[in-house]
């Protein structure tokens, strides 16, 4: 009998030897706790009415950047009180910073337009208006230009008037199992100037558009919700098509001297006027407002300048994004409790790992090479992964959290992760049906969660 035992014992720790070994897909499938689990250390209350979206964290000055219903709510992390607040939005959904450290930028979605503030004083000093429904928010530094991404679900009458690189869209088929994507759903991405703080051009694409992201080398990342695509942008590209386009007229032009419109790819040579006007500032492309409208750049697929990486059988409505520069990894979450890991280059994948229900936005730690999913849906939960040398991720704890605990913002610096939530209450003084209960915000609960170990 105790030999049986013993060779049982020495099979078991072979075969568990042999497993530990056996690569990547046994450490995606690893739930062990870190040895200093996450928890909730503390709650900051900072109060305000109305629904939030993205949080920003501004490392370098310790700064939380809350977009919250009509404001932006500025939290200084060291303290956890309330440093200050941009108002005067109809609809706060974003903010984007740049790589000076001066100014930030807020996109409005109702109030269609974009809020340039100064980092240090917290004030206003410009509007950018006329921006169609800006939600997603994002700065490229290379090219200076600053991307707002809409949702256009049923197209409106666009000014055609401008300059426009006419292509055609080849439809995909829906993935197995999930109804078509609407045909008529389109969405666009407004391009803005930050030096000028004008609207430059209008990228128009097909389908439903959510979250996006940047990374390093001048590659925006964009998910294509409704058909489970991830489209690739270059910067560079869409600076050096506006480049292209002619200056605006000057008021003692008229229509006989006007230059004609230099549409991209057209042989026409500018003005020596145009051309010295267009010289480029030093290390970025040269970027001019067009003559009329803003130059209206459309998706072509087939077009190798742009690129998109599918994501079906895999990912269900790619929700949030998140880019490790230096392994060249992106992070997709998705609406099927998948989290993907995916070549930043090529679009392989390298990894799925389990999340939980309601994810609105991931972040990554590069320094302590972590992942985290705020899974808001359900009961509300912290998915944290971990990245190891060897290109394999395992999911290390899941953190139960608050309801509707949705974004975050990860801290480099401390390790910090911030959430946001409110909590609801019922109005026992109102009537209500027997078997339905209402609950409502409570005023003056909203706060924010910090999770560290």
């Amino acid at each position: 009998m105790n030999r049986s035992l013993a060779a049982c014992a020495f099979f078991s720790c072979l075969l568990a030897c042999t497993l530990a070994s056996s690569g990547s897909a046994v450490a995606q499938q690893a739930t062990e706790l870190p040895s200093r689990p996450f928890q909730i250390k503390t709650a900051w209350p900072i109060g305000g009415t109305g629904p939030w979206d993205y949080l920003t964290m501004d490392a370098s000055a310790q700064r939380l950047y809350i977009a919250h219903g009509h404001s932006v709510q500025v939290v200084d992390v060291s303290t956890g009180a309330l440093a200050g607040e941009i108002s005067g939005m109809v609809d706060a959904h974003d903010v984007a910073l740049d790589d000076t450290g001066e100014f930030g930028y807020i996109s409005d979605g109702s109030g269609g337009k974009i809020v340039v503030f100064d980092r240090r004083t917290l004030s206003t000093v410009a509007m950018i208006e006329n921006v169609p429904s800006p939600r997603a928010l994002v700065y490229e530094p290379q090219t200076k230009l600053l991307f707002a991404v809409r949702v256009d679900l049923v197209p409106t009458p666009r000014d055609t008037s401008g300059p426009r690189m006419t292509t055609h869209i080849t439809p995909r088929p829906a993935p197995p199992g999930q109804s078509p994507a609407n045909p008529n759903a389109g969405s666009s991405i407004a391009v803005i100037d930050t030096q000028t703080r004008k609207i430059v051009a209008e990228i128009l694409l097909p389908g439903v558009l959510g979250f996006a992201q940047t990374d390093t080398r001048g590659n925006l990342y964009v998910n294509s919700t409704d058909r489970n695509r991830i489209l690739v942008i270059d910067a560079e590209t869409v600076a050096g098509l506006i480049a292209k386009q002619p200056l605006p007229a000057q008021p003692d032009q008229t229509a006989n001297t006007q230059a004609p419109a230099t549409v991209a790819g057209n042989s026409s040579q500018p003005t020596s006027k145009q051309a010295s006007n267009q010289a480029p500032r030093s290390g970025t492309t040269a970027v001019q407002h067009p003559a009329t409208a803003p130059f209206i750049i459309e998706w072509d697929q087939r077009d190798r300048r742009y690129r998109s990486f599918s994501v079906n059988g895999s990912c269900a409505g790619p929700r949030a994004l998140a880019v490790d520069n230096a392994h060249e990894r992106l992070f997709a979450a998705c609406d099927n409790q998948k989290l993907l890991v995916l070549n930043a280059e090529t679009g392989e994948s390298i990894a799925s790992l389990p999340i939980g229900p309601g994810v609105e936005a991931i972040g990554y730690d590069a320094n302590r090479n972590l992942i985290y999913s705020a899974n808001g849906g359900a009961d509300g939960t912290l998915t944290v992964i971990s990245q190891s040398v060897t290109d394999s991720y395992a999911v290390v704890q899941t953190l139960p959290t608050r309801q509707r605990a949705r974004t975050l913002a990860v801290n480099s610096e401390s390790g910090q992760v911030y959430l946001v939530t409110d909590l609801l209450g019922v109005n026992l003084a109102q009537p209500t049906d027997s078997n339905v209960v209402h609950t409502n915000p409570v005023n003056g609960t909203f706060q924010v969660l910090v999770v560290g170990n």
